[in-house]
């Protein structure tokens, strides 16, 4: 994952709740799972397992936010477990071939997540957080981006 794409996806995060964290989660899972990808067909088994493992990551953080007073996530917790054995399997086999079965399964799980978290209109879980305003001013080849409400404080309170 580039730096862009990092920044975007904390971004992201600091403006979401609950519902949209699983969907970023998925997001993030997926962009994982393809940079696994890129980099076995370039044949980079360094990159390769990196990304794996930080796939394997992800899929333990959806993991822990399950909510077992709901039927639905034992079966969630399944289709995790078994994503997390095979690429696992994957990274000690030093092969690809289950990422796009795994990345067929996570699509399906992230647009059922979308379509529930545009339902959801609980506020973001941080308060306090750095507004970003882009398209203001405009450099020579891109969006300047401003940034307001500077504090060493700011972000999640408990």
């Amino acid at each position: 994952m580039d730096k862009d794409t990092k920044q975007m996806f904390t971004r992201r995060i600091t403006h979401a709740n609950s519902t949209q964290l699983i969907v970023i989660l998925y997001e993030m899972l997926l962009v994982y799972l393809e940079d696994a990808q890129t980099a076995y067909r370039r044949e980079d088994s360094e990159e390769f397992c990196r990304n794996l493992q930080t796939a394997r990551e992800c899929i333990g953080e959806l993991r822990e936010s399950l909510n077992f007073e709901y039927e639905i996530s034992k079966n969630l917790f399944s289709i995790y477990c078994f994503a997390d054995r095979t690429l696992a399997a994957d990274i000690f086999g030093n092969k690809a071939e289950h990422i796009d079965a795994l990345r067929a399964i996570f699509t399906k799980l992230h647009d059922t997540f979308d379509t529930v978290s545009r339902m959801d209109t609980s506020p973001p879980l941080m308060d306090n957080i750095q507004d970003v305003y882009a398209g203001i001013t405009y450099g020579r080849t891109d969006i300047n981006e401003n940034l307001a409400n500077y504090d060493a404080e700011r972000g999640f309170r408990v």
